[in-house]
């Protein structure tokens, strides 16, 4: 990290110094001492300030923190900067800590005041201090947390030496979750982890376990010499035999920039791939919209485990307008990859009558 003099008096002028061990020099050599000793005792003072302000950020250690690093809007994560100092020489240090527009930022040290402002830290030898901030995310975006800045002076503050620390982190706030119900979508694959209650093939062969007989079950399901040897009547239990797979498409040319729609529509967006990992329906996300800190449109291809929704959430909290390819276009190619029976929910902007809608999105679905 490079250190940077800033200059904060006349005293930290080269000129000024030069010019008191001068006047010192002239002073002594015309038996003036009780001048040339205020001097050098000025000039003595003036060297072990600088010495002081230099060695202050020499063995200081910075490291920061943040968890988690994930929001949903409301959600709050914790922020700490440690500042540790690993030498003899006691350190006044000036610690500036700044955050983006968009994130509520509180801290224990300065409830009322701007928690991005000067903080005023004095360490002694060996000592460390814990600087703690309260995280918000209150709307929906990628947020990039710059690097802090330390500052290190004297006692009288007449030298300043700063630098910088830590590199720059992003935390991302995902889309809010709206509620939804539980849909009946139709299932089209053929074998599958879900039990579809009216299988393509029915295979009276491929019975997986047997059950008592309910009004709602198929009388072609009964396994009559089960139930003749039980007598009880008894249902065939069929294997899996269908399963639905999802693609999640948003359409930005729809939308307007800085639009509530938008949000809206990535709210639905989450909301549907959260409702498909807890239903353990295997997904994907497609949209044209840009990314912030990525290069490309969203690509998610249809799949399932711990870290799809994941991927979803962090794609849709990046988006953002203008879109990087025009949706048709970028549609007929995804299309190509996705496995045949795939049910596509369309989510665009809801354009009827002819003007756009303030925050009307519209719904559609289909299958590839």
């Amino acid at each position: 990290m490079r250190e940077v003099p800033l200059v904060t008096s006349l005293y930290t002028l080269l000129g000024i110094r030069i010019f008191a061990a001068v006047s010192v020099v002239l002073l002594l050599a015309r038996g003036l001492y009780l001048p040339a000793s205020f001097l050098i005792a000025i000039l003595m003072i003036l060297v072990s300030c600088r010495l002081w302000a230099d060695y202050g950020l020499h063995r200081l250690g910075t490291n920061r923190e943040t968890h988690p690093v994930r929001l949903f809007p409301g959600d709050v994560a914790s922020f700490s900067v440690r500042i540790q100092n690993d030498k003899r020489l006691p350190v006044s240090l000036e610690v500036w800590q700044p955050f983006p527009e968009g994130l509520n930022v509180t801290s224990s040290e300065q409830e009322d005041g701007d928690p991005g402002g000067r903080r005023v830290v004095f360490l002694g030898k060996y000592a460390e201090n814990l600087l703690s901030f309260r995280i918000t995310g209150m709307s929906r975006g990628c947020y990039e947390i710059p690097p802090g800045r330390v500052n290190s002076k004297d006692l009288l503050g007449l030298f300043h030496r700063e630098r910088r620390f830590g590199e720059a982190m992003e935390i991302l706030v995902y889309p809010a979750l709206l509620d939804m119900e539980d849909r009946d979508l139709a299932q089209h694959f053929l074998i599958g982890d879900t039990r579809s209650d009216r299988p393509f093939m029915p295979d009276p062969t491929r019975v997986s376990s047997l059950r008592d007989y309910t009004p709602d079950i198929p009388a072609r399901r009964i396994h009559w010499k089960a139930s003749a040897r039980h007598g009880i009547l008894l249902a065939k239990v069929l294997e899996h035999t269908a399963d639905l797979r999802l693609c999640v498409t948003l359409d930005g040319d729809r939308f307007p920039k800085h639009s509530p729609s938008m949000e809206k529509a990535l709210s639905v967006a989450a909301t549907l791939t959260v409702w498909a990992e807890r239903e353990k329906i295997p997904f994907g996300l497609i949209s044209n919209v840009s990314q912030c800190g990525r290069s490309g449109p969203v690509s998610i291809s249809a799949g399932s485990g711990p870290s799809q929704v994941r991927l979803a959430l962090e794609a849709l909290a990046r988006a953002k307008l203008p879109v990087a390819l025009p949706y048709g276009e970028f549609l007929s190619q995804e299309k190509r990859l996705m496995p045949w029976g795939t049910t596509i929910i369309s989510i665009r902007g809801d354009n009827s009558g002819g003007t756009p809608s303030g925050d009307g999105v519209s719904v559609e679905m289909e299958r590839a």
